[in-house]
């Protein structure tokens, strides 16, 4: 068997943690006011759906929905809408993954709510009790219900946590042959992981509906009529595992957008979004320890109204990568020379971060530096201790305690969080208070 297919010839038990409707378990960790009752938390600038909880679900209430759509069933369900929380679950993540790192000795954080747990230091009879404890631990510490799926591949074990959902169960184990077969029968091929529309159409045309319909193929066959990642898939829910280690690989871009409170219509009003953009890129950047030397930012009017939809864009290269937030506003600025277009009323703005590169890696210069270039130059040596102080006032004293003048002084055009929930574990003046 190739090894470019396979990574392992003997198959071992992989376990499938995910925290329950996370966003919304975490909401529920501090409130629980909010249990038993339908929540749903939104985007950024209170846009749509994305986290609900399962009497939300009930309701009808598609992922990705916009808040529009569904606030007719508010009032009569007594739904509570729920600004979201970032900071509050990226560290009730943080916390969970370290119990799970207590828990097993190889550890693969999949996403901010799952991950893998290699089993093979464990027998088959004490899975069930495995399961149990680290059900009970998590629920203990963190306040966080989960499921887990216990199988011989990823694949099989995602298939395993997703029933055990669907069945109400704690934790639900495919350790025989019989009991994999008997849950593949019940589950679509396009509930599989990896599967999406796209392949889904396609195997029902080649009269593959299930999932055991598909682990019945040959690995041949499918690396004929789906590619390897195809022939991948086939094996794995032959219970051979063959998914590589998922490995954090550096991000290619970083990308801020938001939609507006208020349509401007002005250049200055326009140039003081973005420049809060800027900042909000450099401090991304500094945090990854990246650098990018190429920005492209938009401004778009709302392709709703009933006036012609327009988008500006622009970009600017810069002479060296750089994550110094006067230098990414100098070049925002450049860029949206060329986006603007007067006689429009602007919805929505962003900018978007290229070619990111490590901080402090050697790249070569251009050989006719922009001037914009030469005046980074001349403040280079104190740009990395300006920044840096900004960052850490900020983070010390609250967002913008600090600002560049660029952004404006009073700028309420981004919609608020009306319904964020404290940061009860992060930030000293929203602690929790017990009476």
């Amino acid at each position: 068997m190739s090894s470019t297919i396979c990574e392992t010839k003997h198959p071992a038990f992989f376990a499938l943690i995910d925290g329950n409707n996370f966003f919304v378990s975490c909401e529920r960790v501090f409130n629980p006011s909010l249990n038993n009752k339908p929540v749903v938390v939104l985007s950024h600038n209170d846009g749509c759906a994305i986290a609900r909880s399962n009497e939300a679900k009930q309701l009808g209430i598609p992922m990705g929905a916009p808040l529009h759509t569904f606030s007719h069933l508010i009032k009569p369900h007594c739904i509570a809408i729920l600004s979201s929380n970032f900071e509050l679950y990226t560290d009730l993540s943080r916390r969970m993954m370290c119990i799970l790192k207590t828990c097993a000795p190889d550890i693969e954080i999949y996403s901010i709510d799952e991950a893998f747990l290699t089993l093979s230091y464990l027998s088959a009879t004490e899975h069930n009790v495995f399961a149990t404890r680290i059900y009970d631990t998590i629920l203990k510490h963190i306040g966080i219900p989960t499921t887990i799926g216990i199988a011989p591949t990823k694949t099989l074990a995602k298939i395993a946590n997703r029933q055990a959902k669907h069945l109400s169960k704690i934790h639900l184990i495919l350790n025989t042959e019989n009991l994999i077969n008997q849950t593949l029968r019940t589950t679509n091929v396009g509930d599989v992981w990896g599967v999406g529309k796209a392949l889904t159409h396609t195997l029902r045309c080649l009269g593959v509906y299930t999932s055991y319909d598909l682990a019945q193929k040959k690995p041949m066959w499918a690396r004929q009529h789906l590619s390897i990642m195809g022939e991948r898939l086939v094996r794995e829910l032959q219970s051979i595992p063959c998914i590589p280690r998922h490995i954090n690989k550096q991000q290619k871009s970083i990308q801020i957008t938001r939609s507006l409170r208020r349509n401007v219509t002005t250049f200055n009003e326009l140039s003081q979004l973005l420049s809060a953009h800027a900042t909000r890129l450099g401090e991304k950047l500094r945090q990854a320890k990246l650098t990018t030397s190429e920005i492209t930012i938009f401004c778009q009017t709302n392709r709703f109204s009933k006036t012609p939809h327009y988008k500006g864009e622009g970009s600017f290269t810069f002479t060296e990568p750089t994550n110094d937030t006067q230098t990414l506003i100098k070049g925002t600025m450049h860029a949206l020379i060329h986006a603007f277009l007067d006689g429009h009323s602007y919805h929505s703005t962003g900018i978007h971060a290229l070619n990111l590169t490590d901080e402090g890696m050697l790249k070569q210069k251009a050989l006719f530096p922009s001037q914009l270039s030469q005046n980074q130059t001349a403040r280079k040596k104190c740009i990395p201790h300006i920044n840096s102080a900004i960052d850490t006032l900020n983070k010390r004293l609250g967002k913008n305690t600090i600002f560049w003048a660029s952004s404006g002084i009073q700028n309420d055009t981004h919609k608020p969080a009306h319904s964020r929930s404290p940061r009860y574990t992060t930030n000293w003046h929203e602690l929790a208070i017990v009476r």
